[in-house]
């Protein structure tokens, strides 16, 4: 395995790990029953995707 040949000091190790901090989840509101869901995905609570019943929820 390749090993460092110097220490890397904290500013160059914070440079490289600059981009890497967790961002939070996009959320949206769905167009049928108004609840937050996350994009491009079926609603827990209605069953629906783009307009159209996808599944059959546990409430509706």
């Amino acid at each position: 395995m390749a090993n460092p040949k110097r220490k890397l000091s904290r500013a160059s190790r914070g440079h490289r790990r600059a981009h890497l901090a967790l961002t939070r989840a996009q959320l949206v509101r769905c167009t049928h029953c108004g609840a937050m869901i996350r994009p491009h995905t079926i609603c827990k609570a209605c069953g629906h995707y783009r307009g159209r019943q996808i599944i059959l929820a546990e409430n509706g």
